[in-house]
């Protein structure tokens, strides 16, 4: 007797209280019964249905769509391990083979042909069928899909929509089986699919549906087999296949791209042809616009297989963006945005973006003296998605009504038409879905309208941005200001190469804007100018920002503008609209810390071009914002509350921006130490909120953004050297007492920890030493963050499956995916611990960099908290965070074995944490992919790299390090650092041929530098974690350079090797010249022919790009360590070439002093190679150059090295030594002699280690000699010629 009836269908449909839980019975039925069950009821409610009467069929929908789901579930359960189902595999087989084809029949079913909702659930099932087939038995699941095919073919050809979804379901359930039933000899596969007549939209929408499924399909499979590495686990291969992943190249000859040439441009003009028609089903269509839009994301070889598809496709979305709307329907709204966004898409692939924008080169009719005259026009696909006609219909100089005139049309349009109503409602401090609801369109439509500027190139596009700029302004409605404002925000962000001529212009149009009596019209205008202060040019150490192939490209909005800029945003701060208000703070915030395109760039911005400014700036916001009654909570709106939040941070920025400069107006910390306490009581040892008030997030918020800012500010007083750190001690030790007494009280609800834990991290920077007295009540709630366990949980979906991805109020993340004999499942994670763990990452930074040998006592329980965070497989920003924090941690470990002469002790933390860390990182490196944030990335090496350093550099009293890697460890690493260098040298390598191929856009060409510099920064600190360790092994590394380094970086000593990357070469010659010093005589005679060649072509480069210049300095100092320690591997032909080419650098000391130079670096490297090659008794040109007169003038005016060290040390020892053999003539090089030791004895003074002691003895020596050669007065006029510092240096010295 049958378990499962309809009975019990009815029972699990509407549960009766008090009775038996039906799921539960239903679970209790043996698995492969249910399976049985469900297929036969399925069959006979079906069948029933054929002459019921609708209340019977009715109640049957429900039952079968029940039945359909739960056959399903168990289908996809059948395919997991035999643990779960209880059946072995060939079991499990043979019961999906047993109810295949009953599935089949029903759906196939002529008589059931009007019962679509049941068909379309019952192909779910075989959907189901296909996957979990595919997952116990790749070849029965391939026998099972070529049969279901077949049967599909003539329900597709006669284009039953039914048919056509469930070849969607199979194409999206199981592509990579559905791919593997083709075979490789076939020419048009799937092709007889495909070859029905469209009488209807909604059998072009299903068959394009099918079609794009199919095509995407193809490109996952293809992903699963390249990713696979021949594995056939077919479970790991469903799970890959499950994920959608962009593909960002064309394939012409794949089969998407011969079904899409074939099929797509009819289903295309159909597509068209039922637009127009006025009883058209927008819905539909608009389905239409998402299946053509995830495949241009997905496979865009399907749409763009040739010329003839992509114009199809963009003449059909061009058509429907431009479906009339007079009626401003939501739903026609919205297709015309679906239309922009499969634009959007495809623009955005590489191949596609350059064949659209590439120049049409044609010849031109010309004189016979022209003969070789050409016509460059931009490309017909380019001209036809600016003007919205063919060039032909609608001209150069016609109206441009393209893609850009359709997004600023909905700009327009799509904001909330109650103005005043938005200026009312008060600011927020954090978004919410609803903030912004009423302008969603606008929105959209903007952010299409960036895209486009981006994919189509800012010198193609902004002309007719303008043009459409110009048209807008013509009007005095508040809408088409604003939307004036936000585009030229959204081209800023897009192109910000070629908007540098337009920001002039642009920032006028802002300060113009900030007068108008429309609240959204100002908040835009601050808008702007917030945007055009992130962009501002800084000055960094590699140079200004936004350097293309020609002259860098400043932006230059503070310098030019700063002054107009907050004369007008100290206005708005007094704002009566909390929202506009809140943003002039807010513009305030990005005019201080903006730059370089980021929001926070990290790199200070000159102050003066902050301080004139300050007190006007804190006017207003003491008589506006800051001028709240605080000692009457009750009477602070949500607004006030959000603009005086944002008026707090304003006043971090400024102190921030101004140092020391800002203590004058240092009085504003009482009030933000006051305003920490806001709503709260302190009564002896506690601190809670008062009577009748409530502690809300945004009350929290306030007092945590306080207590930050007077932190931030009496850092910034303090001073660099702590010179006024003394007006911010009783403030500091009132805001720990708060911290302290909130942290022991373990009430934290009441200031964001995040905040406070900053809060403690900015004042123990300034008390240093002072601060340790806090680390007990500090330290534990850092690490109980760092320690608590992630709550990640696994439960079923039996939410809304077309909202795979959420995240609920409490930081709750969750995603979708089916799981092969599991079925739907949910993952949640708690993204709230998430950004804890990284804040707590932060805070440990902090307190081990001010710390510093005072953190020592901590060192073993904090590494022993963020060590696993290395490796957190959910968060990038957990894995970076706590790598930096590590490489601090092992600093402070270093810093106070040295301060306790803690020499390379075994058992100590630094030599104990050494190798478990540099391991854990290396294996991150290791793991992070190539799709990973760069960022990420780079943290992690820049961890790695610095901890290598501190293991280098740091030695105990008798010279031992503290830390030392070992040769197997080192080993290890260096294999793996060279694998990932390797990568690294190849995406550089891509990008350069990226860039080469974008010569006609130069904000691509931008983006590609931008993306090479940060793979540039990120290879140095691989470089160097591998250059640390050889200077650390010394002769050790000898071996692990043979195996690793030699092979891989030797083909990229030269050109032909590296694809012209300097970047490249730099690298290879740096870690050759390490060895040729460290490694030993036999390393360096093995490895110097091969590094001289790389020297030659370096020295041969007549660029002057940064990177040259830095690659001949690291040839040249080469130079100077084959000479030194394998001058046999030196020719003297080639000794000869080599010594006139670092003279001819060297001698610019000769016409310009140290401190008007360039690149000093690069002169003090050929100076101490001209001494190793020729000048010192030993090397090997010694005896080959007989005169050296002008070789040892230009060596005597360079000195004294300052740069480098090292090499300082080498060549001042040197000098001593050609004094005392005679090569320098005392009579006549005194005063030159006198300079020179004056200035060394200066800088050992100031702590520059450019001299040993030893030698400074023997400088003294020279001193006595010149004494004893020369006149007192000629000695005394040399001495007055001397910089007082460097007479005082002398005199001591002399003392």
């Amino acid at each position: 007797m049958s378990a499962v009836t309809v009975d019990l269908l009815d029972s699990m449909l509407s549960p009766t209280p008090g009775q038996p839980a039906s799921e539960a019975l239903y679970r209790s039925i043996p698995l492969p019964n249910r399976v049985r069950e469900l297929t036969s009821l399925l069959g006979q409610l079906n069948g029933s249905n054929n002459n019921a009467n609708n209340v019977v069929a009715n109640n049957n929908a429900g039952r079968i769509m029940l039945a359909a789901v739960l056959l399903r579930r168990d289908i996809s359960t059948l395919a997991g391990a035999e643990t779960m189902t209880g059946l072995p595999p060939s079991a499990s087989m043979a019961l999906m083979g047993e109810v295949a084809e009953p599935l089949m029949a029903l759906f196939t079913n002529q008589q059931q042909q009007q019962q679509q909702q049941s068909r379309r659930q019952i192909g779910h099932c075989i959907a189901e069928l296909c996957g979990s087939l595919s997952v116990v038995s790749g070849e029965h699941g391939r026998e099972w899909m070529t049969s279901v095919l077949g049967r599909l073919e003539p329900g597709c050809v006669a284009m039953d929509t039914m048919y056509l979804r469930l070849l969607t379901d199979i194409a999206e359930r199981s592509p990579v089986t559905l791919w593997s039933t083709v075979s490789s000899n076939t020419a048009d596969p799937f092709s007889s699919l495909f070859c029905g007549q469209i009488a209807s939209l909604e059998q072009l929408e299903a068959s394009m549906g099918a079609l794009c499924a199919v095509g995407i399909a193809y490109e996952k499979a293809k992903r699963v087999a390249d990713n696979s590495g021949g594995k056939t686990n077919e479970v790991e291969k469903a799970l890959l296949a499950q994920f959608p992943e962009s593909c960002t190249s064309v394939n012409s000859n794949s089969p998407p791209a011969h079904l899409g040439k074939r099929f797509l441009p009819t289903m295309l003009e159909a597509l068209v042809a039922f637009s127009i028609q006025p009883s058209t089903q927008v819905e539909v269509l608009s389905n239409c616009m998402s299946h053509l839009a995830t495949c241009a994301s997905q496979c865009p070889s399907l749409l763009a297989g040739d010329e003839t598809s992509l114009e199809a496709l963009m003449r059909a979305c061009m058509s429907i963006a431009k479906t009339n709307n007079s009626e401003e329907e939501e739903d026609v709204t919205f297709l015309r945005l679906s239309a922009l966004d499969v634009f959007a898409t495809i623009s955005a692939v590489p191949q596609i973006k350059r064949s659209i924008m590439k120049p049409t080169i044609s010849p031109s009719p010309c004189s016979v003296g022209d003969a070789g005259s050409e016509n460059t026009s931009s490309s017909p696909l380019l001209q036809f998605l600016l003007q919205g006609t063919d060039a032909g219909t609608g001209g150069n100089g016609g109206e441009q009504k393209g893609v850009l005139y359709l997004c600023a049309e909905l700009a327009v349009q799509g904001v909330d038409d109650d103005e005043q109503g938005w200026s009312q409602e008060p600011a927020q401090l954090y978004d919410t879905e609803s903030s912004w609801e009423d302008d969603h369109t606008a929105l959209h439509a903007e952010s299409l309208l960036e895209s486009f500027v981006q994919n189509l190139g800012g010198a193609s596009t902004l002309p007719s941005i303008f043009q459409l700029v110009d048209s807008l302004l013509a009007s005095n409605s508040w809408k088409n200001q604003r939307a004036v404002l936000s585009i030229l925000e959204r081209c800023l962000a897009a192109a910000p190469v070629t908007f540098v001529p337009h920001i002039p212009a642009t920032v006028d149009a802002a300060l113009r804007s900030i007068s108008s009596t429309s609240a959204r019209v100002q908040y835009q205008a601050l808008q702007l100018l917030g945007s055009l202060c992130c962009a501002n040019s800084v000055e960094t150490d590699a140079g200004p920002s936004l350097s293309t192939v020609g002259q860098p490209q400043q932006i230059l909005v503070r310098e030019n503008y700063g002054g107009r800029i907050l004369e007008v945003v100290s206005r708005l701060i007094q704002s009566p609209c909390t929202k506009v208000a809140s943003h002039a703070c807010l513009a305030v915030v990005s005019y201080c810390r903006g730059g370089n395109g980021s929001e926070n760039c990290r790199v200070p911005i000159e102050k003066g071009l902050v301080v004139p400014y300050v007190g006007g700036l804190l006017d207003a916001l003491r008589s506006g914002p800051l001028s709240v009654d605080l000692s009457n909570p009750h009477s602070v709106t949500e607004g006030s509350l959000t603009v005086l939040v944002r008026a707090i941070g304003a006043v971090a920025c400024l102190a921030d921006a101004s140092g020391e400069d800002f203590l004058p107006q240092y009085g504003v910390v009482s009030g933000l130490t006051a305003c920490a306490l806001f709503g709260l009581e302190k009564s002896g040892q506690f601190i809670k909120v008062a009577a009748n008030m409530k502690n809300t997030h945004e009350m929290a918020t306030l007092r945590g953004s306080a207590i930050e800012a007077a932190s931030i500010i009496g850092a910034a007083v303090a001073g660099p050297e702590g010179e006024h750190v003394s007006t911010f001690v009783n403030d500091a030790s009132e805001i720990m007492n708060i911290a302290t007494t909130l942290l022991n009280s373990g009430n934290t609800e009441v200031i964001p920890m995040d905040q406070l834990l900053a809060a403690c991290a900015r004042i123990a920077a300034v008390m240093k030493s002072q601060y340790v007295q806090f680390m007990p009540s500090v330290l534990p709630h850092i690490l109980k963050r760092a320690t608590e366990k992630l709550e990640v949980s696994i439960t079923d979906d039996n939410e809304d499956a077309n909202n795979p991805n959420e995240e609920d109020d409490n930081g709750i993340e969750g995603y979708c995916v089916s799981i092969p004999g599991m079925g739907a499942k949910k993952v949640k994670i708690n993204t709230t611990q998430l950004e804890e763990k990284a804040q707590s990452a932060r805070a440990i930074y902090e307190h081990a960099r001010a710390l510093e040998k005072e953190f020592g006592p901590f060192v073993e329980a904090s590494a022993t908290a963020f060590l696993p965070l290395v490796h957190c497989e959910y968060s990038g920003d957990v894995r970076s965070t706590s790598a930096q924090a590590l490489c601090q941690i092992f600093k402070a470990a270093c810093l106070s074995a040295v301060s306790n002469d803690s020499s390379n002790n075994v058992q100590g933390p630094a030599q104990t944490l050494l190798p478990v860390l540099a391991r854990a990182l290396t294996k991150q490196l290791a793991n992070e992919g190539e799709e990973d944030d760069i960022e990420n990335r780079y943290a992690i090496a820049d961890a790695l790299s610095e901890v290598m350093w501190d293991a280098f550099t740091h030695k105990a009293g008798n010279g031992e390090r503290v830390a030392q890697i070992a040769v197997a460890d080192a080993r290890e690493i260096v294999r793996c650092l060279l694998s990932l260098i390797s990568a690294c040298l190849s995406r550089r390598s891509t990008l350069l041929l990226e860039m080469a191929d974008y010569s006609f856009d130069n904000d691509e060409i931008a983006r590609c530098e931008e993306r090479a510099n940060a793979e540039s920064e990120y290879l140095t600190h691989l470089v160097d974690s591998v250059g640390y360790q050889l200077k650390s092994l010394g002769e050790g590394f000898a071996p692990i350079f043979a195996e690793s380094v030699a092979g891989p970086l030797g083909q990229v000593l030269t050109t032909s090797g590296t694809n012209n990357d300097a970047r490249a070469r730099l690298s290879a010659i740096c870690l050759f010249d390490d060895c040729i010093e460290h490694c030993g005589s036999s390393a360096a005679s093995a490895y110097a022919p091969m590094l001289l060649k790389g020297i030659h072509e370096a020295l041969d480069d007549d660029k002057e790009k940064i990177s040259d210049v830095e690659l001949k300095q690291a040839a040249v100092y080469g130079i100077a360590q084959v000479a030194r320690h394998a001058p046999n591997a030196l020719p003297p032909a080639v000794g000869q070439d080599l010594l006139r080419k670092v003279y001819d650098m060297a001698k610019e000391v000769e016409t310009v002093s140290k401190g008007d130079m360039e690149h000093v670096a690069l002169v003090e490297n050929a100076l101490s190679s001209i001494a190793s090659l020729a000048l010192l008794r030993g090397s090997p040109l010694y005896d080959s150059v007989s005169d050296k007169r002008a070789l040892m003038n230009v060596f005597l005016l360079g000195l004294p090295i300052e740069e480098d060290f090292d090499e300082a040390k080498i060549c001042h020892d040197g000098l001593c030594d050609l004094v005392e053999s005679n090569m320098i003539n005392l009579q006549t090089e005194y005063s030159t002699l006198i300079r020179i030791i004056g200035n060394i004895l200066s800088l050992v003074s100031e702590g520059d280690n450019v001299a040993s002691t030893s030698t400074c003895s023997r400088l003294m020596g020279v001193i006595g000699k010149i004494q004893q050669t020369v006149d007192g007065n000629s000695i005394q006029a040399a001495f007055s010629m001397l910089e007082p510092e460097v007479q005082e240096a002398l005199v001591a010295a002399m003392q």
